[in-house]
């Protein structure tokens, strides 16, 4: 054989080795993601044979190392709690996707998720208070105050103080899956309409008429239960860190409705031999049962709101470095939001944030309310042009009167047919302001 054949056939022997390696390396990855994904079967089998209450208690959990384990969530030791923690890390980072792929989930099995349908009919709120100079914070009216409001409570003197009306009779609806934007000149009214919504109106106001969610009135529920007020001032323990204190408030708050719903959903999915999905699936079960359940939702509303970089930094006070103005008013919106109440009534929360980080909170809470179908009214001072955007209706008040409420893409049409329109390169937010304060300081002179 000459050189040149010599040459050829050792080519083709190359080649005939090179391809023998190379189904070898296939059937060798193959072979181990089949075993991985048999294994993973194999465990989803033994879990669907289990009874629904044991079934809602255990997930099949992917170790650091690769290994898959079932686990029961209400007793996992601590390599497994750190195991869960870092699964469901993802839900705070990609808040969207969680939420359309628990909706998926939702909707597979016929699961229809609550919903509140708040509203109010011929609401009124009067305040009772000392006008003129007795009104003044002085020494002198402070004591003479404390004496007066003694000498009324043993009827030995009258009663000087006026009543002064807050809401004059107000009326609507606030609808879920849609968000609402509550705007006001200062002393509007936007407080004391939201407290009444949220059923946290103080005993010193009166109200009169009718509040109703989904048709029941105040007095056949609890409120506080279905619905979370975020107030516009900063009350913390400044001892406690970040982390602690939205932990706290989980643990306060509750789990709510999560159980009954994981129960449901673990019924309906073993009738119909439906497999959930894993991330989903040791998120709700981590979140509804076990000691870790308060954490793992304080983990993830800490992600929303930007806290994960501050969340081991004590709140403090005056007296006590922390955090700052701006992250502290994320924490208090951040106690309200992991309750499990369905609708959200939040007061003046972009306070000491730039327009950035309003507009990531509020787009957050928009994905949540379009999503899963709650109920959010808004109070916002003066939100830039890309927040304004986000809400679907507004709600316009002025020295306590609706202005407007209705929704977002016919509120320029509406003020345009009573004259006011909103000049070229103006903020729509900004010119319905206007518009309030002009009624209002022309109804303060008439």
């Amino acid at each position: 054989m000459d050189d040149a054949g010599e040459i050829h056939a050792f080519g083709r022997s190359l080649r005939q080795e090179s391809n023998v390696w190379s189904r070898g390396a296939d059937d060798v990855f193959s072979r181990s993601s089949r075993d991985e994904d048999d294994e993973e079967a194999l465990r989803w089998a033994a879990l669907e044979k289990l009874p629904t209450y044991d079934r809602a208690r255990t997930a099949v959990l992917a170790m650091p190392e690769g290994e898959l384990k079932q686990v029961n969530v209400q007793k996992l030791g601590a390599q497994e709690r750190h195991a869960v923690m870092q699964r469901v890390a993802w839900v705070g980072d990609e808040h969207e996707r969680f939420l359309s792929k628990f909706r998926d989930r939702v909707d597979r099995v016929r699961v229809a998720l609550p919903t509140i349908e708040v509203r109010y009919k011929d609401l009124e709120v009067e305040a009772e208070a000392y006008v003129g100079s007795r009104g003044l914070p002085t020494i002198f009216n402070t004591y003479a105050n404390v004496l007066e409001g003694l000498a009324n409570a043993l009827h030995l003197t009258k009663n000087r103080k006026q009543k002064i009306s807050v809401l004059h009779n107000v009326s609507g609806i606030i609808k879920p899956h849609r968000m609402t934007l509550l705007l006001g000149p200062p002393g509007a009214g936007k407080t004391s309409l939201l407290l009444a919504l949220a059923g946290t109106l103080p005993s010193s106001l009166k109200l009169t008429g009718e509040i109703t969610y989904n048709g029941h009135t105040m007095d056949e529920f609890e409120p506080r239960r279905s619905a979370a007020y975020v107030s516009q001032h900063d009350l913390h323990m400044g001892e406690m860190t970040v982390r602690e204190t939205v932990n706290f408030s989980a643990k306060c708050q509750g789990i709510g409705h999560r159980f009954d719903l994981l129960m449901e959903l673990s019924k309906r999915e073993k009738e119909e031999n439906i497999k959930p999905d894993p991330e989903i699936d040791i998120y709700l079960k981590a979140a509804a049962t076990g000691e870790q359940k308060a954490e793992v939702v304080t983990n993830h509303i800490l992600k929303i709101l930007g806290l994960d970089i501050c969340a081991d930094t004590l709140v403090g006070n005056n007296m006590l470095r922390g955090i700052s103005g701006g992250q502290k008013k994320r924490v208090t919106t951040a106690e309200m939001l992991v309750t499990p109440g369905r609708a959200l009534f939040m007061d003046e929360i972009s306070t000491g944030l730039d327009s950035s980080t309003t507009f990531q909170i509020v787009n957050s809470i928009r994905q949540t309310i379009h999503i899963i179908g709650g109920t959010a009214v808004i109070a916002l001072l003066q939100p830039a042009p890309e927040t304004y955007e986000l809400f679907d209706d507004i709600i316009l008040l002025s020295d306590g009167q609706v202005v407007y409420n209705g929704p977002r893409e016919h509120v320029l049409q509406f003020f345009e047919s009573m004259g006011f329109k909103c000049p070229e390169r103006k903020g729509v937010a900004d010119f319905l302001q206007e518009v309030s304060f002009v009624n209002f300081f022309v109804s303060s002179f008439l």
